[in-house]
């Protein structure tokens, strides 16, 4: 006997996300990932200066608006030939690094780790303390990471004038700068932060975690007293006995923009695109697909350059207001995992080896890279000279169209700009979560959360804690998904 399941909404989430699954001898044989709301930013852009992006688009989402507001100034500077002084590339790198951390941050200790209070739990050898610690909004450790992400949105005041919404991104830098005295302040906020990691978060110096380079030292290093009382050493022996290794398998196909530039022209974090194995990144394989997707359209799949939005509600067997994107006409992953295997993490790399993709390695991918990010924003705000410029004067003139590729927290966000007698011809977006939570495609091809949960034994189709996991071990930001 099959059973219908749906959740909706799903709960502790950005936007509006319903997830339909069909349970068999407790098993999800299927299952249909669905935004539920229409939001028209891409019907809102033409006809306007190209400059308006920066206003505009980090509006699609509360949570990422800096990243958006970081690839709306990559296509504006693509489009005018612009340049940037050092400052600004800094400056930049640490309002993403900032947003990116703190959504991390958030993710896990107010909207992933309170199913791990679940009284499903409670045979596990941590759950008391689990419970303690990571119970909504109560819990000892949620305090104490809510005071800490208070210490992340003060950077983020001094390095963005404000937050969400900062006017401070610009094609040729940022309009926010910092004298000696506000650098010195932000250096000294991020060590607070850092503190919180090492004293609470993990119970040892960053470098020494950032030094783990394979699964069998991970489990070494969780032996230690002091790392096994730690909220890491706590969720990695939870991830263990529950099986959270177990369950979550996505497409094993990974992709990154790359992100974080820096002044030569490289990025801190590489593009790539992983299939077994890492291959170059070429965005002209992308195609947002509308099979299943309340839209029109006479071709099925376009490259967003070419992109249409037009709604149809009415359309039958359409059942998302997320479109599809694939690469090369397949599903992949987006996110903190997709980003520390193209990046060759050594750590995530052998847990991957021994592990396959899973809720346990997407969720340790995010707080590694949490970790990662605090480190290198040490040094990028040491290469901050307040006495150089952060911000250039740029062109009034559009020579051509603009594509802006970046990495937000939850995956690869990109903008693609078509410009006409300088105002905005065509504007698509495609986000992270419109990749990671997207529908089928017209061949029927499940979006990785579909894939994923597929397969999931459920011990309670009254409670399918397993599918909350899953779902949530991506992050889903469904704001962003039907932008």
């Amino acid at each position: 006997m099959t059973t219908l399941i749906a959740i909706d909404p799903f709960n502790r989430i950005e936007g509006d996300l319903r997830v339909e699954i069909e349970v068999e001898s407790n098993s999800v044989i299927s299952a249909k990932s669905s935004g539920i709301m229409f939001r028209g930013f891409e019907r809102i852009m033409p006809g306007r200066s190209p400059m308006d992006a920066l206003v505009i688009t980090p509006r699609i989402c509360g949570i990422c608006s800096g990243s958006h507001g970081v690839a709306a100034a990559k296509c504006l500077a693509q489009a005018q030939g612009a340049e940037m002084p050092e400052n600004g590339f800094y400056m930049k790198n640490l309002i993403l690094g900032i947003e990116v951390v703190m959504s991390h941050l958030s993710h896990f200790y107010l909207l992933f780790a309170p199913d791990l209070a679940n009284s499903r739990y409670k045979n596990l050898s941590v759950y008391e303390s689990v419970s303690q610690r990571f119970t909504a909004m109560s819990g000892s450790s949620v305090v104490l990471a809510l005071k800490a992400r208070q210490s992340a949105l003060e950077i983020m005041g001094l390095v963005g004038g404000k937050w969400p919404n900062s006017l401070a991104i610009h094609p040729t830098g940022t309009t926010s700068t910092m004298n000696l005295s506000t650098l010195t302040r932000t250096i000294g906020i991020l060590k607070e932060f850092q503190d919180f990691l090492e004293r609470r978060f993990l119970g040892c110096p960053l470098s020494e975690w950032l030094d783990i380079d394979s699964f069998d030292k991970l489990l070494k290093w969780h032996k230690n007293g002091a790392h096994v009382e730690s909220d890491l050493g706590l969720f990695q022996t939870m991830c263990l006995e529950a099986g959270f290794d177990r369950i979550g398998k996505g497409p094993n196909r990974y992709m990154s923009y790359g992100a974080y530039d820096l002044p030569d022209g490289s990025t801190w974090l590489p593009s790539g695109y992983f299939d077994g194995r890492i291959h170059s990144f070429d965005q002209t394989l992308i195609k947002e697909h509308i099979g299943s997707s309340f839209f029109r359209d006479a071709v099925e799949a376009r490259h967003p350059l070419e992109g249409v939005t037009s709604p149809l509600a009415e359309k039958s067997g359409a059942y998302s207001w997320a479109k599809a994107p694939r690469y090369d006409g397949k599903t992949v992953e987006v996110g903190p995992l997709a980003r520390m295997i193209i990046a060759e993490d050594p750590l995530l790399t052998d847990m991957m080896l021994q592990m396959d993709s899973s809720v346990m390695t997407r969720m340790f991918a995010r707080l590694r890279e949490m970790c990662r990010l605090t480190m290198e924003m040490s040094g990028w705000l040491e290469k901050i000279n307040p006495a150089e410029p952060f911000y250039a004067v740029p062109s009034s003139r559009f020579l051509a169209n603009g594509i802006g590729l970046t990495e937000a927290a939850r995956g690869s966000l990109g903008h693609w700009m078509k410009i006409s007698s300088n105002l905005i011809d065509n504007y698509q977006v495609v986000t992270p979560s419109a990749w990671n939570m997207s529908p089928r495609d017209e061949s029927g091809q499940p979006g990785p959360v579909e894939q994923a949960l597929t397969g999931v034994s459920i011990a309670d189709e009254n409670d399918p804690v397993e599918v909350n996991h899953i779902i949530r071990s991506f992050d889903p930001c469904m704001s962003c998904t039907v932008h």
